[in-house]
């Protein structure tokens, strides 16, 4: 029988209810195949490249995690972070599974698979016990059986042939065309056109598909390392080179206690009148949003003592003013704030 394919984040089957595709157990295998987070059936054996992080403190996720940028050779940009376990010993018991160092880049085989984890709601509730544990979910994880230390990947056009990429490098205007340039590679942004002072040698990125700039025929010194952004944009990346001017920033909405602000790229700041803001619902708490306005600073309340005090010490923030709001299905992994060595 011909075998079904399901791209299946198991917990989507609590998320979903009734209209979820109902999977019967006992035909996983013969009629259907579960895929997990990595791209591949869960079982399978795969390599992949990544940063080691550490996972959050509570719940199930802690530990090692892998944030994963290549799979099977190919490179992704997708916000993907998984569970690691090493297969039979603990890490740094054998040669095959070296201890992990949080921040470093490990290329690893092995495989992925998971099971539920957590407490249904309906259950917690009818039982009346106050445990610490969290909802019924999926929880996946990435058993490696081999693991070494590797290169930091560093993003580069011809890793994306084809396909839409998020490329960071620094501003330089190059024969009188406003570029984008990297490690050994340059991004023709705009042709005829030099950056601004505020943008020349500024940290910048490009998103958009990357075609082999054609004058490199001309040029042996450019061939095979220059490209044209093609159906794509260009922003600054530093928050500190935007102070002033109209930004659209790219993160997360966070709360606590009643207090709104904006996650951008591992900086917290505030955005004028978040929570009052069009179409604003509670259930804005960690999505993905892009926020637009004009970035400036301020002495605001400290962030780091909503839960210590009412009246928090003034820190110098930056601050979104005159903002608007709208969300965003994901973020990318380089806007996540990932270590240097991820970017």
């Amino acid at each position: 029988m011909h075998t079904q394919y399901l791209i299946l984040l198991m917990s989507s089957l609590m998320l979903f209810g009734d209209q979820a595709v109902k999977v019967p157990m006992e035909k996983l295998g013969t009629e259907y195949e579960l895929i997990g987070k990595l791209h591949a059936p869960l079982g399978k054996l795969i390599t992949v490249v990544g940063v080691v992080v550490e996972g959050p403190f509570k719940g199930y996720e802690g530990g090692p995690n892998l944030r994963v940028q290549q799979i099977q050779g190919k490179y992704y940009q997708k916000d993907i972070q998984i569970c690691l376990s090493p297969y039979f010993t603990d890490w740094g018991e054998s040669a095959a599974v070296p201890k992990l160092k949080n921040g470093e880049t490990y290329e690893m085989e092995g495989y992925e698979t998971g099971g539920f984890v957590g407490v249904p709601d309906e259950a917690y509730s009818k039982a009346g016990l106050m445990i610490q544990t969290s909802g019924h979910y999926f929880r996946h994880r990435f058993v490696a059986i081999k693991a070494k230390l590797t290169k930091p990947i560093s993003c580069a056009p011809w890793m994306f042939s084809g396909e839409k990429a998020l490329l960071s490098g620094v501003a330089k205007s190059l024969a009188g065309d406003a570029a984008l340039v990297g490690d050994g590679w340059s991004v023709i942004v705009k042709r005829g056109e030099k950056w601004n002072d505020h943008v020349e040698g500024k940290k910048i990125e490009s998103y958009g598909l990357y075609n082999p700039d054609p004058t490199g025929k001309e040029d042996p010194n450019r061939a095979n390392k220059t490209f044209d952004l093609v159906d794509g944009w260009w922003r600054l990346v530093a928050l500190e080179d935007q102070v002033g001017r109209m930004v659209a920033l790219r993160g997360t909405a966070r709360s606590m206690n009643g207090v709104w602000w904006f996650h951008y790229r591992g900086t917290d700041l505030y955005v004028d009148g978040m929570e009052s803001l069009p179409g604003w619902s509670h259930t804005n708490h960690w999505q993905a949003m892009q926020i637009e306005g004009r970035l400036e600073k301020a002495k605001l309340p400290s962030l780091e003592q909503i839960s210590l005090k009412t009246d928090r010490d003034l820190v110098e923030y930056y601050i979104v003013r005159d903002p608007k709001w709208k969300s965003l299905p994901e973020l990318l992994a380089p806007e996540t704030g990932l270590p240097p060595s991820a970017e």
